[in-house]
């Protein structure tokens, strides 16, 4: 008989399919390919179930409606023994999550996907009292508690937690093999690109990413280096206030050098990527940085700070680099020895590939859950 897993993504917040590379996506259709059947729970107004196409076994999202309790979605529909007992595995995002202790009270099988190394749910007096109430209880009831990076395993182990693995977080890779025709967006900045060098930077515009220190890096380079015919292209959006802030930051000889588009859709971002020279990312805190993987996933070149992702993804000076400070000027002369040396990017954009490939594929990280399965 097939085994049965329920994944549940446990945060409030309707998630858009197309909008972004869902990491929930890629784990269940590895699990497919591993013979298991998947169910993945997003929050919704409503609910519906729909049908993921897969290349074997069944994977499913179930929308359910959900109530939101303190940053924290609450599902009953699917909190009673009859529904779960048709799972063999349960897994939970985040140990910070109420659906974490209620899942464990009603299944033996329950697994923890942790991401993050901070506070990045609960209210500041709230995590205190839930770590009190609940660690204990999590670390002996849980099957294992999977993390995304190091920084993830040590957090957890600093609240107590004993019974923990890190496991990497995977690409999807079918996301990047199937042919989308290119979009007018994207074809327009397509060809903005083309025949210039180009430093890519995409996610939330919001001060944990640090945008403005990639805008003030950029634009030391290219005071530095007047001649040089090279963009820096920012797909992403936030606030009002931020965004502006990071705009007058551009000297008004530079703003044509500077390409914003607010949204891409995910099958847009490939062709974005291959036009890429170099991708940066110097996040004062991430979660994992999935558009690290994307970005060395396309051979590029990745200047990152260190944070959550680029912790076990980036072995400095050879796959990639990790600067670990703010000043402008080391990121600059990262940008300038990059677009300067084409042996050197290729060189590194192509151990940055092979890193992925053998490691960080959905394939290879489902692997290392299903072992603790059988143990």
């Amino acid at each position: 008989m097939t085994k049965k897993i329920l994944y549940v993504r446990s945060g409030p917040y309707k998630v858009n399919l197309s909008g972004y590379n869902l990491q929930e996506l890629g784990l269940g259709k590895a699990f497919c390919n591993l013979g298991y059947d998947v169910d993945i729970l997003y929050y919704s107004d409503k609910n519906d179930v729909q049908l993921i196409k897969t290349q074997k076994n069944t994977l499913r999202i179930l929308w359910s409606k959900g109530i939101k309790l303190f940053r924290s979605g609450i599902y009953p529909t699917i909190l009673k023994r009859k529904f779960l007992d048709q799972y063999d595995y349960v897994f939970i995002s985040e140990y910070s999550q109420l659906m974490a202790v209620l899942l464990n009270r009603l299944h033996d099988n329950v697994y923890v996907y942790n991401g993050p190394y901070y506070n990045l749910f609960k209210l500041k007096f709230i995590e205190p009292l839930y770590d009190k109430l609940f660690v204990k209880f999590l670390n002996k009831s849980s099957k294992k508690i999977f993390c995304k990076t190091a920084m993830a395993e040590s957090y957890l182990k600093n609240k107590g937690f004993t019974n923990t693995k890190t496991v990497g977080t995977g690409i999807d890779l079918d996301s990047y093999k199937n042919t989308h025709s290119i979009d007018e967006i994207t074809r327009k900045l397509l060809n903005k690109m083309r025949g210039n060098k180009n430093i890519l930077y995409v996610g939330s515009i919001i001060p944990r990413k640090n945008v403005e220190l990639i805008i003030k890096s950029f634009v030391n380079y290219r005071e530095k280096n007047s001649d040089s015919k090279s963009n820096l292209i920012i797909i992403g959006k936030g606030s009002k206030k931020y965004t502006t802030h990071c705009k007058s930051l551009i000297p008004k000889e530079l703003e044509s050098s500077v390409l914003w588009v607010e949204y891409l859709n995910n099958s847009q971002l490939k062709y974005v990527y291959d036009e890429a020279d170099i991708f940066m990312l110097p996040s004062k805190q991430e979660i994992f940085g999935m558009v690290l993987l994307e970005a060395m996933y396309f051979g590029k070149p990745v200047i990152a700070s260190l944070s959550a992702g680029s912790d076990i993804l980036i072995e400095d000076g050879n796959n990639g680099y990790i600067i670990n400070d703010e000043n402008v000027d080391n990121w600059s002369k990262k940008i300038e020895e990059l677009l300067e040396n084409d042996n050197l990017r290729e060189s590194i954009g192509e151990k940055a590939h092979n890193t992925i490939i053998e490691k960080f594929t959905w394939d290879k990280i489902v692997l290392k859950m299903e072992k603790e399965f059988r143990e």
